[in-house]
Order: C-alpha cells, then structure tokens, then sequence
C-alpha cells in the first residue's frame, strides 16, 4: 500500500486518467474529488462489497434454479 500525505487542493494522478484531489480536511474526514473518464466506474468501498455480493447472490441463485429445473425435467 503507498500512503501519501497531500494537503487541500493537493492531488495525485493514477495511471494517464485518474486524478484524485483533497477538496477538504474536518477533523477526521477528508473530503476527495476524483475525475476519471466515464467508462471508469468509481464505487465507496461499502457500496462495492454490497454490489459484489448482490451478484454473488444472484449468481448462486441462478445456479441453484437451473439446477432445480434439471432435475424436475429428469423425472
């Protein structure tokens, strides 16, 4: 992991696209701006692990049903 410090209006570049920008610092938060192209997709943590396992529950549902219909056309 790098760990950077930056101060307000600082930033840092990741890759050619990625620009992140320290827009303000309360106490123990920070405030971040990322410009990124649109086909980037930029997700909190949080709401990332949520959707990852939205679709790995999804995933493991949709295989749990073709199956079902598997075995009722055996019979």
């Amino acid at each position: 992991m790098l760990v950077l410090t930056r101060k307000k209006g600082q930033s840092l570049v990741i890759g050619r696209d990625i620009r992140v920008v320290v827009v303000e610092v309360s106490g123990d938060f920070v405030r971040l701006g990322i410009e990124a192209p649109p086909e980037v997709v930029v997700y909190r943590e949080e709401i990332y692990r949520a959707v990852r396992e939205e679709n790995r529950a999804a995933t493991t549902s949709a295989k749990m049903l073709k199956e079902i219909k598997g075995q009722v056309k055996r019979s």
